[in-house]
């Protein structure tokens, strides 16, 4: 026998139209509403029509998430961060009624214009976008009118349709620098790709910190040599840190951090005593080498979280849109410095 919207009703103990507005997402209903509603639905093996009722609601009830022009064919493997804000992206969803997700992977900026016809075909309710886009793309992105939340993006276009979590990377890059220092270093370099606004706040931080020092910068910027993985552009960072003289590294992220800890370990350097190293993320590999990565903790999975929550808030009518949520971030201390 085929279960109905009025079996979950029963069984729930609220109106055939609460039913509805729970799965749709529409009205007000309370959270034990909304608990119970799901509860029996699956209790009876209730399962909504999901193509009938994006035809009543005009909702797909799709999220979509784009990932930026630099994310290649390999680069969910090099770069876990991806992964863990996927996976958090999906634990936020999974809770939700009917909510699923559709990725769309850059592969170069020539392609950028595809992903609006994308968008408009898959008829998406909102979009999770991460990373840094040129601003003739997050002009069309916003004309659309959709709810959009920014990850890791410090654009500052008048975009009214668009909201933004970010972690603290100025003070992330302040904080990693001056414990650098607290350890008796002074010749510490920056390393990674310094390109684009987010790695220039946490440069910014670096370099705050080492001017309270009155500390030199030395830069090394990963895009001088052409190296696209950040794992092999800390392996080669790591002969001219020692060539140079340099005494610790704060790395932009954990895993040129640990490229450059592999390639320091191959030269028969004591990291941790004979050189020191910092990264930013806190991915799980930091803690499965050794010596153990010190690192600077910037809550990957709870920002992915926030980010699906506030699209979702977002496209409820619960929440406005054009907010700006930085996240703090925190010291994590291992024996890598």
């Amino acid at each position: 026998m085929r279960i109905t919207v009025i079996d979950v009703a029963k069984a729930a103990g609220v109106s055939r139209t609460t039913v509805s507005n729970v799965f749709s997402g529409k009205g007000k209903y309370s959270n034990e509403t909304r608990e119970a509603v799901l509860e029996a639905a699956k209790k009876l093996g209730y399962k909504p029509n999901l193509a009938a009722r994006a035809l009543i609601t005009n909702r797909s009830r799709l999220i979509g998430l784009i990932l930026p022009s630099y994310v290649d064919a390999n680069t969910l493997t090099n770069s876990p961060f991806y992964n863990i804000i996927i996976d958090s992206i999906y634990s936020v969803l999974r809770l939700e009624a009917c909510y699923d997700l559709i990725i769309y992977s850059v592969p170069d900026k020539d392609q950028l214009a595809r992903v609006n016809d994308w968008i408009d075909m898959r008829n998406v309710d909102g979009i999770l976008a991460v990373g840094e886009y040129e601003n003739a793309f997050l002009q069309d992105l916003n004309a659309k009118g959709l709810p959009v939340v920014l990850i890791d993006n410090y654009a500052r276009g008048a975009f009214a349709n668009f909201s933004y979590i970010n972690s603290d990377d100025e003070m992330g890059g302040y904080l990693a620098a001056r414990h650098l220092l607290e350890k008796g270093h002074r010749k510490i370099a920056i390393c990674g790709d310094l390109a684009g606004p987010l790695m220039q706040k946490r440069q910014q931080g670096y370099r705050s910190a080492l001017r309270e020092a009155g500390c030199p910068e030395y830069v090394f910027d990963q895009t001088a040599i052409a190296i696209a993985a950040p794992f092999d552009a800390g392996v080669h960072f790591a002969r001219r840190l020692t060539e140079q003289g340099c005494e610790a590294a704060f790395c932009t992220e954990d895993m040129t951090a640990i490229g450059l800890i592999h390639g320091l370990l191959q030269q028969g350097v004591q990291v941790g005593r004979a050189f020191g190293v910092i990264g930013f993320d806190n991915i799980h590999f930091g803690k499965q080498i050794f010596p153990r990565l010190s690192t600077m903790d910037q809550n990957i999975f709870e920002k992915g979280q926030t980010a699906t929550k506030t699209l979702l808030e977002t496209i409820e009518r619960q929440a406005r849109r054009g907010s700006r949520l930085i996240l703090p971030v925190s010291l994590v201390k291992r024996e890598s410095t």
